[in-house]
């Protein structure tokens, strides 16, 4: 039993940073001036949760790998509204030193202990002992208005201004610009998800976390084959090859984050833990005694290194391995189960259908009292006290939703 451990945590450990399809929205090119930052995480450690910390400088919360203690997240945002995520890139690395790599997690998690900016993240990084331990992409947006992507090795970086995109956006998944064309990874994805950003910018909508989600981690599309697939053409099934949600996607995190000079405590970390045609995205805050039980590890496995899972995750993932990726034989797993994820299945509602009712029912409660608490028109208390009201009740809402996938399991 402790060997099998020890390869799941090493497995988790080592391939963390597998893969992932980002993009950063300048403040300067969104009506609201609130930048965004889309994280879609895909990795073979399938547990993820949320975990709060009490950092140096400041405190933040965290995507964690669910059997990970402390040490590292793989996004996050901290009170002062400094948010990071990263890729992973294969094209980078210019050294053969012999030292621990994959510790985008560590680095991430002590930036977000000591970094309120940008401009902070940069100076923080010439006293970070090198090497760094890190072939990735890193994005970045904080309350002062900044946004920007980093492509690190282990000993130096380029740092890319989205606030200077002639677009107003960057899309990237895992590849890095100024690395070697001949090992670009992601790139499938890449066409895909800047496809669908371009159409996303000649609406006049300005998108939310939510159409973020539905737009790219929820869209069957594949630019290379020219294929899309809606509930009118979804076959039983699809191969599961580079699309952008993915067999190994672990969780979705969108963070919506203030306008210049604005309350960093207003930015809002919407975090999906699980294959995103079955979970949904929660609005979280930076606030310890504010979070969600269902994200955070489970009260009772707090002790036990090997079971800290959150219960959405759980939930999300069991739903996902019965009905979304039902074969589970020979290449059975290499194949999604379209229909029922766009239409339905034995007389059930599509699980699609079933997301987009809960995450609307939430944003019908969250939405108002945010805009509420960020237009001074109600207390901290008054939102807090509210916010847990509510949040508290989500669980259940999505219990009850998805009864028909979760009553009658395979």
């Amino acid at each position: 039993m402790r060997r099998v451990l020890f390869i799941f945590l090493t497995c988790c450990i080592f391939s963390s940073a597998w893969a992932c399809t980002s993009f950063i929205i300048s403040g300067k090119a969104t009506p609201s001036g609130r930048p965004m930052m889309f994280k879609h995480r895909d990795t073979d450690c399938l547990d993820n949760r949320i975990a709060y910390f009490q950092g140096d400088k400041y405190a933040f919360i965290g995507l964690m790998n669910a059997p990970t203690l402390d040490g590292e997240v793989w996004s996050g945002v901290n009170e002062a509204g400094f948010c990071i995520m990263n890729t992973a890139s294969y094209n980078l690395r210019e050294d053969s030193l012999e030292c621990q790599m994959d510790r985008e997690g560590e680095l991430m998690y002590h930036a977000l202990a000591s970094c309120a900016t940008i401009a902070d993240f940069e100076q923080w990084l010439t006293t970070y002992p090198q090497p760094w331990g890190v072939e990735a992409n890193f994005g970045i947006i904080d309350a002062q208005g900044g946004a920007a992507y980093f492509e690190m090795n282990n000993s130096r970086y380029i740092k890319y201004d989205v606030n200077a995109e002639q677009s107003g956006y960057r899309v990237v998944t895992n590849f890095s610009f100024a690395g070697r064309y001949e090992d670009y990874e992601g790139y499938e994805r890449y066409l895909t998800a800047s496809a669908i950003m371009q159409e996303a910018f000649s609406r006049e909508k300005e998108m939310t976390a939510i159409d973020a989600l539905n737009l790219f981690s929820r869209k069957y599309r594949h630019e290379v084959l020219g294929v899309n697939y809606y509930q009118e053409n979804a076959p039983q099934y699809i191969v599961d090859q580079d699309f952008i949600p993915r067999r190994i996607t672990s969780a979705v995190v969108v963070f919506e984050g203030v306008k210049a000079g604005s309350n960093p405590l207003h930015t809002i970390m919407w975090t999906a833990l699980g294959y995103p045609a079955c979970a949904v995205a929660v609005p979280l805050l930076v606030h310890g005694a504010h979070l969600p039980y269902y994200m955070l590890a489970r009260e009772t496995a707090a002790a036990q290194a090997n079971d800290l899972h959150s219960e959405m995750c759980d939930a999300s993932l069991r739903i996902k391995d019965q009905w979304a990726f039902p074969m589970h034989i020979s290449n059975g797993k290499r194949y999604v189960a379209l229909q029922t994820i766009l239409v339905g299945n034995e007389n059930k509602p599509a699980l699609m259908t079933c997301t987009n009712d809960v995450e609307t029912k939430m944003q019908s409660d969250f939405l108002p009292l945010y805009q509420q608490w960020t237009t001074d028109k109600i207390s901290d208390e008054e939102f807090w006290q509210s916010y847990d009201h509510m949040a508290n009740r989500w669980m259940q809402t999505y219990y009850d939703t998805f009864q028909p996938y979760l009553s009658n399991e395979k």
